[in-house]
């Protein structure tokens, strides 16, 4: 069995690799749009579940490319940011905004494994996906506050 490696044709080809800064942009407003329309409790689920999925990710690049010592940071990172989500659901609201910050930062950390040995991740993962936490994290503060949510 052959794993492809990060920097195939395949992943150099595609939009986000091309465009992470747009693409981000586009998915991160695509990702909020919906919390502009939903009832409370569903905007606070789905920015739980969306948070969960996002940070599992980076589980799933530890899977393909990494140790096991990787495998196991990212695991209990993502589940940390799934407990993060669920709390946020549950009890503190404010917490799923700040968990959406809080991975950019771990974001941020891939981007120089040199000072952190994290698992190996395309290039143009990192500023994709710090765009999109950042887009979510800054519109649930906002819409959520002008719904009284926060």
């Amino acid at each position: 069995m052959s794993i492809e490696p990060l920097h195939s044709d395949r992943h150099v080809l595609s939009a986000f690799a091309r465009r992470p800064i747009i693409t981000g942009i586009a998915v991160g407003i695509g990702s909020l749009l919906p919390h502009a329309f939903l009832p409370a409790p569903a905007s606070l689920g789905f920015a739980a579940v969306l948070i969960a999925l996002i940070a599992g990710i980076y589980f799933g690049f530890a899977v393909v490319n990494g140790s096991p010592r990787d495998q196991f940071v990212e695991f209990n990172v993502s589940g940390a940011f799934a407990v993060s989500g669920l709390l946020g659901l549950l009890y503190w609201p404010v917490l799923l905004p700040l968990a959406y910050f809080g991975h950019a930062a771990w974001d941020l950390a891939h981007h120089n494994r040199a000072r952190l040995p994290l698992v190996a991740i395309p290039q143009w993962y990192v500023p994709w996906c710090v765009v999109i936490d950042v887009i979510v994290g800054a519109g649930l503060l906002i819409i959520w506050r002008s719904d009284g949510l926060i």
